[in-house]
């Protein structure tokens, strides 16, 4: 059962992360969107809030994912591009929070950490996520700790409240495919029945 267990932490790992990607990849369509209708405080704010995201993201992943990963994984070399890449996107979050939108270059810097961002989500969600499956990662700790760090820093980045949204969305997810799973199994069952 602890295997299963397990197993389960490593998948609702995934899942918060690619959520995490999902969410900034909308963010920086909505931003290039916003720049075009030249809404500088609609852009403003999509930024700044997608900068909060990303650096409680690449916290998360640079404290605790990518170290639990380190020994347990053939292609060390991917976590060593995810640090590069993560220290390229908090130099634009850095010029981006010395700028606001009103600033000729703040869209153009905004549009280049979504490509830079949107490269590294296929590098993480293409090559590191699929080396997973077996490894000696204790899982539910570090799930278990993911989910603490992530409240601290949503907190400190003036996310709480979307910490609470992501909670409930989680929640949801999750009884989702849980209902799905059990349909699932009751189809299985009567197919075997037949």
């Amino acid at each position: 059962m602890a295997g299963r267990g397990n197993a389960k932490a490593r998948n609702e790992i995934l899942e918060m992360l690619m959520e995490d990607h999902k969410r900034v990849k909308r963010a920086f369509r909505d931003g290039e969107k916003l720049t075009e209708q030249e809404d500088d405080d609609g852009l403003e704010q999509i930024a700044r809030r997608t900068c909060a995201e990303l650096t409680v993201h690449a916290t998360l992943e640079e404290e605790l994912f990518y170290p639990a990963l380190r020994t347990e994984i053939r292609e060390t070399d991917l976590l060593d591009e995810a640090e590069v890449e993560h220290t390229s996107a908090k130099t634009l979050i850095a010029e981006l929070e010395q700028m606001d939108a009103s600033h000729p270059k703040f869209g153009a810097t905004f549009k280049v950490l979504g490509e830079y961002v949107k490269h590294h989500i296929r590098e993480e969600e293409g090559e590191l996520f699929p080396q997973l499956g077996r490894t000696g990662v204790r899982w539910e700790a570090l799930q278990q700790e993911m989910q603490r760090r992530r409240g601290e820093l949503m907190a400190a980045n003036g996310l709480a409240d979307q910490a609470e949204a992501a909670d409930e969305e989680a929640a949801s997810a999750s009884g989702s495919r849980r209902e799905r799973s059990r349909r699932k199994e009751e189809m299985s069952e009567e197919e075997t029945a037949e």
